[in-house]
């Protein structure tokens, strides 16, 4: 055997052991969580805003879990939240002078796989709690709005850095995205948390998950400014007054091509709840 050969074979033992070692346990369990959380969520994208001018939004959510090791389960969640942010409370001068703003409804449905650190089984005098690590893939739907003059108004459809403009007579060379942004995109959420047992088949934890997005528009911000004039002609006045909003501030309009964002990374929004889980135990289920 050559020492290629000994080092893959070395490694592959290595392997098999972890596994074994994961996935081997003397609690052979499975079982069925059904639960319920309310928390607050967070936002990160174009407007920076810090700790004394954040406002949470509410989030809440429901979901079931198939637990198939005392390690191991998969989830289902669909949650609803809401995500807010103003340049009005970031402190950065500039930012101030940009005045935009927005809030949105977020819902969302996501997938995952989540990893006890520690073997965990509900109704087990041992096991009864542990952190756990979750991964998943979801989808999630968005809405992003902004005050017009006392007037909540959906910012999509404006298309407020010239999104659908680009077959207009003069504006064909500007490199204009074809068409609006979609309301609705993957999502990658992480989670950690800690759950516990604590009467027979009911349990209680607490989980702060980030959910990286697949758009940069969760805040109707991200490229640069475009030429109001256009906005005005081709869509109406509020579509040319909610791209450019330093008029509230009384300021000259910007220079169109300006930087209105920073489209180097996509948006993000993260939520922290508690919840409440009722565990329904299998046939198979043997808990020491």
């Amino acid at each position: 055997m050559t020492p290629l050969q000994r080092r893959r074979t070395c490694g592959m033992a290595g392997f098999l052991m972890l596994m074994w070692v994961v996935f081997s346990n003397p609690v052979s369990a499975q079982w069925v969580d059904l639960g319920f959380g309310a928390g607050l969520t967070s936002y990160r994208g174009d407007i920076q805003v810090p700790a004394s001018g954040f406002k949470p939004g509410a989030y809440g959510a429901i979901h079931a879990k198939y637990n198939f090791s005392p390690h191991w389960g998969v989830k289902l969640q669909v949650g609803q939240g809401q995500v807010s942010a103003a340049d009005s409370v970031s402190g950065d001068p500039k930012q101030i002078q940009r005045n935009l703003s927005f809030t949105s409804s977020i819902i969302e449905a996501r997938l995952g796989v989540e990893f006890n650190f520690w073997p965990y089984v509900p109704g087990s005098l041992k096991r009864r709690s542990a952190p756990y690590l979750g991964l998943g893939l979801g989808r999630f739907f968005f809405d992003p709005m902004a005050r017009h003059k006392g007037t909540l108004v959906a910012l999509q459809p404006l298309g407020t850095e010239g999104q659908g403009l680009g077959d207009k007579p003069g504006l064909e060379n500007l490199g204009l995205e074809a068409e609006r942004y979609t309301l609705n995109t993957w999502i990658f959420p992480i989670s950690l948390g800690y759950r516990r047992n604590f009467k027979g088949n009911h349990g209680v934890g607490i989980e702060w998950t980030y959910c990286f997005t697949g758009t940069d528009f969760l805040d109707d911000i991200s490229g640069t400014y475009f030429d109001a004039s256009y906005l005005r002609l081709y869509r109406n006045t509020v579509a040319a007054d909610m791209s450019d909003r330093s008029w509230e501030k009384g300021l000259s309009a910007r220079e169109p091509g300006s930087q209105r964002g920073v489209n180097a990374y996509n948006d993000a929004y993260g939520s922290l709840m508690v919840y409440y889980h009722y565990h329904i135990p299998s046939r198979r289920c043997r808990i020491k």
